[in-house]
């Protein structure tokens, strides 16, 4: 059975009321004053380590009521890294828009973004191969005759009025 850590990272839902999710999260971790304050500061910070998919969904849950966000990764991965930690000395793992994907940046309109080079170009003989003139041609060859498939004795079922 595959398990896996639960980490807060200070991030909260979009549009969430700052105030409430600090409030929440507070209540959440049983803390207050300057304790709150840490738990925002973007740190990762392991809530629980080695549980079910079941249990992490439900932290993901209750977090999510509280206006706040959670990672969760697979046990004995790497702690995830904050949204906002390139402002900190940290590598960055920023979403480029709102509910974008982490790492990910759209390109410009018309940029290339692939920029290997194209693959060689096929080498087929089609010499042998001739094209009959428009509507001359039929799919019968290509036809599967199939034994028909007998009809189930259903004499035995009724319907029954609600």
């Amino acid at each position: 059975m595959q398990t896996f850590d639960v980490y807060f990272l200070g991030e909260m839902l979009p549009n969430a009321d700052p105030v409430a999710v600090r409030s929440a999260v507070a209540r959440l971790f049983k803390v207050d004053g300057d304790r709150v304050d840490r738990l925002f500061s973007g740190k990762p910070l392991r809530v629980k380590q080695a549980v079910d998919a079941e249990v992490a969904s439900r932290y993901r849950a209750t977090f999510r009521d509280a206006g706040a966000l959670l990672q969760i990764v697979p046990s004995g991965a790497p702690a995830p890294v904050s949204p906002g930690a390139a402002d900190h000395g940290v590598s960055p793992a920023r979403a480029t828009e709102p509910g974008g994907a982490r790492g990910m940046q759209l390109a410009e309109p018309g940029a290339t973004i692939d920029h290997s080079p194209a693959p060689p170009a096929a080498d087929i003989d089609t010499g042998t191969l001739e094209a009959l003139p428009p509507n001359t041609g039929s799919l019968e060859d290509c036809r599967e005759d199939k034994a028909p498939r007998p009809i189930p004795d259903i004499s035995h079922l009724k319907l029954v009025e609600d």
